[in-house]
Formats: structure tokens, sequence, C-alpha cells
């Protein structure tokens, strides 16, 4: 990254990964770098706009922003919270890339592309919709995939069949490179869970093994 983009990096680290996601704006970042290459897009406004996307549920309390895992919340109620994040997080955004001198041109991309990130119907951009993509990826990854399964306490299996089907659904990805991506990383969250389930049948068997010849 350029130097700039890294300062971005270090001056947003305060308000990163404040739902329980560790590790989210890192993968993210990564997606997006993987995305800009592949796609073409603008290093300038992709990388500080993946950056700072969810820097805003830094000022949300955790009984707001644990509403959006709330299987029994309404979409009224996650919409409110999906807004007010979104709002916060262009005026950290903001905040931070004029500290920082930041292009203006670029700054307005930026803050367009956090301002609805999350509840936006549509793409308005190549840019736009590599930040979003990457957003989303975060989903497939190891680390996101894992923290889903415990935080819902779902069977692996069946959120592998869940982002399967979501990634073809209309409107949820941008480029067809994401989709290629995201079924990839999905094929390594299967061989991995598939992995753990047969090392636990086979310690089954071995343990019953053991109790049959006592």
């Amino acid at each position: 990254m350029k130097k700039v983009h890294t300062a971005i990096w270090n001056t947003a680290l305060p308000f990163q990964d404040k739902r329980d996601d560790a590790g989210h704006a890192f993968i993210t970042l990564e997606y997006a770098k993987q995305l800009v290459d592949l796609e073409g897009g603008n290093p300038d406004v992709v990388l500080p706009a993946i950056i700072l996307h969810d820097t805003g549920w830094s000022r949300l309390a955790r009984e707001e922003w644990m509403v959006v895992f709330k299987p029994d919340a309404t979409p009224e109620e996650e919409m409110i919270v999906r807004l007010r994040h979104q709002e916060e997080g262009v005026i950290i955004a903001k905040s931070i890339l004029e500290s920082l001198d930041y292009t203006p041109l670029w700054v307005q991309e930026i803050l367009e592309i956090i301002a609805e990130h999350d509840t936006r119907k549509g793409f308005i951009s190549n840019d736009e919709g590599l930040v979003r993509d990457a957003d989303k990826l975060w989903r497939f990854s190891k680390t996101g995939f894992d923290a889903d399964v415990e935080r819902f306490e779902i069977d692996p299996d069946f959120l592998y069949h869940k982002l399967s089907k979501q990634i073809s659904s209309d409107g949820f990805l941008y480029s067809d490179i994401s989709r290629e991506l995201a079924y990839q990383e999905l094929e390594r969250r299967k061989r991995e869970f598939m992995r753990v389930a047969g090392g636990q049948i086979h310690r089954n068997k071995k343990d019953s093994s053991v109790c049959n010849t006592m």
C-alpha cells in the first residue's frame, strides 16, 4: 500500500473490529487489494473505503449492534442500527481523511461508498461494488465463517448451503471475480469442516472399540 493508505490504516485502528469480529478490517482489506488488482479498481478510493467502512460500529453500544445478530430482530430494528453505523462511519472517515490531507475528490467518493455500503440497493460504480464485495467476502473467509458458526450456533454445513445460495442471488455480489473467489473460499471451508467431522467420527469409532474390549 501507499504510505498514505498505511497512515489511514494506523489512524483507524482504534475504531476497528468492534462487533466481536476480530480480523474483519484486515481480511476485508486483503480481499479489496485482490479485487483492485483483478478488476482494475482505483486503490485510492477502494482501499481507504474498505479500511474505514465499519469504523462506525465503534460509536454504538454493544446492546445496539447486537441487534443485527438477533434472530428475532425485525427488519426495521436492524435497518436503524445499520443506518446509524453508516452515519457514524462517515463522520469518522471524514475526520481521518481530512486530518491526513487526503485528496478531496477521493474523500467525496469514499464517503459516498461508506454512507450506504450496507443498505444501498444496486451498485453505483466499479469502486463501490468492489468495496462491498470485499466486505461480503469476509463471510467466506475461515475467520468470518467460523465466527458465524459460533455466534449463531449453527451447523457448518447449514451455513455452507446458505452462503452458496447467496453467491448467485441477484445483487449480492458485484463482480464475477468476487463470485469466483466466494465459491473458492466456500469450498475450502467445506473441506475444513468435513475434515474435522471425519476426524471426530474416527475418534468416536476408536473410543467405541476401546470400550468394547474392556
